[in-house]
């Protein structure tokens, strides 16, 4: 049987694309580490073997799991992806027990203690742990990698295709990977040349977009506004102004057709009830804690992949909405955030935010590292939400649903989203510093959801 041919951008190393750069820089301080982790919750615990051939398959369909970062000398431009000469699978899965009791906040203490950790810059920035000891004798998958491999929607295809394709013929020896030649890492003089080269397309594009008939002046307004929506000046909320490199992870989930159905009954996508849902929770939280607040600035991270493009690295764009949590209906906070959040993404411009990060990828590290914190605390909250799984199995066992974090960027919380199956998880990554009691904050987060829910 031949394998079918990897994505594009999971093959050959090379250099990292703008986006990727800023996310490398940001691992350089705990407070901004931009590690994401997805628990797959199994019905059972499968079998080892079948999991770890599955586990050689997957690095055999996608060799950049096998390609360590190699940074520029000075920090400055794209560092490169380069073969890892001494890679071993069992370096990167593993198979562990769960204390007991077994359960959920048990895995979640799991799933934040490898959230938290670094990854050794030598070897490539990801891992699977294999969890079984779980209650119910139940199992679960953490899948816990760098955000400079890819954004969610590239590494989830890349999982659709790796769980419902036929394993290959099994390699001769565990572990192994296709190995190639490292391209020279880039030089600074390369990585202006790189981005003077992206600029100039970037400029071609815009005079395309300036000299179409009924386009003048359109491109250069909706560039602009897609910096503003970037850099936009919205003030945080003193109740969430405290940051800390410190973890405190929940986890939720919501029947997918119900939240469909409470979104069309308002007139929404999912999405804003989604987004309106966790609003609600911190329009709580205020409340209880006697702070008045019209909004808070929100960040929502925007895919700009085309539907063909699968390949890793990343393809997505940051908007800072105003997200409402005075005093309102359900159903009037849904409409608030569908109409915001629709300009938002309706003024993204493709060119202009790749040109910004390539931008962004020529600052040195120092200077990146010392930045990037004091820009990024001023968003209150990061509200992601990725497309999930169909109802698949994993070595086996199947999937009963799936849960994702995402990195807080400096932010006060980042609350995730994703679907699988008829069943949506909902991950919360909390700063306790600015949420300084959590319980209670996920309590108001059942409560929002379940009043969302009561719309349909």
């Amino acid at each position: 049987m031949t394998e079918p041919l990897p994505d594009g951008g999971w093959t050959r190393p090379g250099p990292m694309n703008g986006t990727d750069t800023l996310f490398w820089r940001l691992g350089g301080d705990p407070l901004t580490r931009p590690h994401v982790s997805w628990v797959w919750y199994l019905e059972a615990a499968p079998d080892r073997e079948v999991f770890l051939r599955g586990c050689e398959r997957a690095v055999r369909r996608l060799p950049r799991l096998t390609h360590r970062v190699a940074d520029t000398a000075l920090g400055v431009g794209p560092p490169s992806w380069i073969p890892d000469p001494d890679f071993r699978l069992t370096r990167h899965v593993r198979q562990v027990r769960l204390a007991a009791p077994g359960g959920e906040r048990e895995l979640l203490d799991m799933v934040e203690w490898r959230n938290s950790a670094a990854f050794d810059p030598a070897h490539p920035p990801w891992d699977l742990t294999l969890v079984d000891g779980c209650a119910d004798d139940r199992a679960a998958v953490i899948l816990t990698w760098h955000h400079s491999v890819g954004d969610a929607v590239t590494i989830v295809a890349a999982a659709r295709r790796l769980l419902t394709e036929e394993p290959g013929p099994r390699p001769p020896g565990r572990g192994a990977a296709p190995q190639a030649a490292p391209p020279a890492p880039p030089t600074v003089r390369s990585a202006v040349a790189d981005l003077a080269g992206e600029a100039r397309d970037a400029l071609r594009t815009g005079v395309r977009g300036l000299s179409a008939a009924g386009g003048t002046g359109a491109g250069a307004r909706l560039t602009a506004y897609a910096l503003s929506r970037t850099l936009s000046p919205w003030s945080p909320s003193p109740l969430l102004a405290g940051r800390s490199a410190a973890l405190r992870f929940g986890s939720l989930t919501v029947p997918l057709p119900e939240l469909k159905a409470a979104g069309k009954a308002a007139g929404v996508s999912v999405t804003s009830a989604y987004v309106a849902a966790v609003l609600g929770a911190f329009s709580r939280y205020h409340g209880h804690h006697g702070v008045v607040r019209d909004a808070l600035p929100v960040l929502v991270p925007v895919s700009l992949r085309r539907p063909d493009e699968t390949g890793s690295g990343n393809l997505v764009a940051g908007v800072l909405v105003s997200g409402p949590i005075g005093d309102m209906p359900a159903r009037a906070r849904m409409a608030a955030v569908h109409e915001s959040v629709a300009e938002a993404r309706g003024a993204v411009v493709r060119e202009a935010y790749t040109l910004m990060a390539g931008v962004g990828a020529l600052l040195p590290r120092p200077l990146w590292r010392r930045l990037a914190p004091a820009v990024l605390r001023g968003i209150d909250v990061v509200v992601t939400s990725v497309p999930g799984l169909p109802d698949t199995a994993a070595a086996g066992a199947r999937i009963t649903h799936a849960v994702p974090w995402a990195p807080r960027g400096g932010a006060a919380a980042n609350i995730s989203m994703a679907s699988h199956g008829d069943l949506c998880g909902v991950g919360t990554n909390l700063d306790p510093a600015a949420v300084t009691d959590p319980d209670l904050f996920h309590r108001f987060l059942a409560d929002s959801f379940d009043e969302t829910l009561r719309q349909r």
